[in-house]
């Protein structure tokens, strides 16, 4: 029996050990399971880690899951850590291009961090108030509305109108209570609940960004420190994983380009939207822009939903003239996603996230199944870095295939 055979014996054995262990102990509904699972498992595979490459895969699976069960059981106080990363991120860039200027890191750092603050109080301050307003308000038309309905529904002159056509009102008001009620009071409660996730969202988000000195406190760290992080990753990479470095990057090219023009374009889109729909005097103008800034992102969803929500909001607010206001809302929506799309976002993305039609539209749909909203907004991202490897992939099949082709055309001859 070759050695090989006995390690993996060996293996199988210590591993059936550890989980009757685990088992018998109890230590099974314990809140520490993955990690004392995690532990066990390095346990074996760190040894064969220079000697087997599924040892190798293994411990990286295993790394991951791990990750992702401290990520799941801290989330929310991990939240503050993950806005200032991902602001430093975005930021990164801005600061390097204020070092050219020969200013300190740590003071361009300073400087843009105190700017974003700078915009995010002044949105706090003027924006976020009127927005809420008008948030309330479309909440009271939305409940009027439907209190209206089942009011017309149960009365007389609704029967007395149906039976104009000849139909039976008994039917009818069996029609109404058995079927149309109950229907128009889910629809209000699908939408009285959808606002209220929204909103105590938006709270519970707030409520943890009450670290608001610490967010940031952290991306200007952040800020400071991603040089370093970048070298530390260039150097442990860079002789250890290179292929796995080359990846990192081109993901990186891909996200960051992708973030940065969806942030532009949003930015362009929200504030555009608000200034139009102002002075074009449509109602819950502020609300409706945020709306269409924050669905920007959406590919094709986004577009459409911020077109039905501002139609549903304009009948619901009853302008003197609601047709004029709707056609004013498609004719602003659709030249500012016109410009986002073929003048802003080539400028700022280029080709880099470049997806066929048919491939975003089905990334949306599953994403969109998996991981509901948020799946909506990272499936264009994910999908170019899926498409990144099955291109490279492809186009190694195309080169083995160019040398067999070259290696038989030699051999014919």
């Amino acid at each position: 029996m070759s050695q090989h055979v006995r390690e993996g014996g060996g293996i199988v054995i210590a591993a059936v050990l550890i989980a009757g262990l685990l088992y018998w102990a109890g230590l099974l509904s314990s809140a520490l399971v993955p990690l004392i699972l995690w532990g066990s498992a390095m346990v074996f595979l760190v040894p064969l880690r220079q000697r087997s490459a599924l040892a190798r895969r293994l411990m990286l699976w295993a790394n991951l899951l791990f990750a992702l069960w401290i990520v799941t059981e801290l989330g929310v106080l991990l939240l503050p850590f993950g806005v200032s990363f991902f602001i430093a991120y975005v930021l990164d860039p801005v600061v390097a291009r204020a070092e050219r200027w020969r200013l300190p890191r740590w003071l361009s750092a300073l400087i843009v961090n105190a700017l974003l603050v700078g915009i995010v109080v002044l949105v706090a301050v003027f924006v976020a108030p009127l927005a809420w307003t008008q948030l309330q308000e479309i909440v009271k038309s939305i409940s009027s509305f439907v209190t209206a309905s089942q009011q017309f529904l149960e009365s007389r002159q609704f029967y007395r109108w149906l039976g104009s056509f000849g139909i039976p009102s008994s039917q009818v008001r069996s029609l109404v209570q058995d079927y149309l009620i109950p229907r128009l009071e889910g629809i209000s409660q699908y939408l009285f609940s959808l606002v209220g996730s929204f909103l105590e969202g938006a709270a519970g988000i707030v409520a943890q960004l009450v670290n608001i000195v610490l967010v940031p406190l952290l991306t200007f760290y952040f800020l400071v420190d991603i040089p370093k992080l970048k070298r530390l990753i260039v150097t442990i990479l860079s002789t250890r994983a290179p292929r796995v470095l080359a990846d990192l990057r081109a993901i990186d090219t891909i996200v960051r380009a992708y973030i940065t023009g969806q942030l532009i374009t949003a930015t362009f889109v929200g504030v555009s939207a608000v200034v139009a729909f102002s002075i074009a005097g449509i109602p819950y103008g502020v609300i409706l822009g945020v709306l269409c800034g924050l669905l920007n992102p959406i590919p094709y969803v986004g577009l459409l939903a911020s077109l039905l929500i501002a139609s549903v909001t304009i009948i619901l607010a009853n302008p003197p003239h609601p047709l004029g206001d709707i056609i004013t809302v498609a004719i602003i929506v659709n030249v500012l996603h016109f410009l986002a799309a073929y003048v802003i976002d080539p400028r700022v993305t280029g080709k880099r996230v470049g997806l066929h039609p048919v491939l975003l539209i089905a990334a949306l749909f599953v994403f969109g199944h998996f991981f509901g909203f948020l799946g909506l907004i990272i499936a264009v991202p994910v999908t170019a870095v899926l498409m990144m490897y099955f291109t490279r992939w492809t186009t190694a099949l195309d080169a083995e295939h160019d040398r067999i082709e070259q290696q038989t055309a030699g051999d014919a001859t």
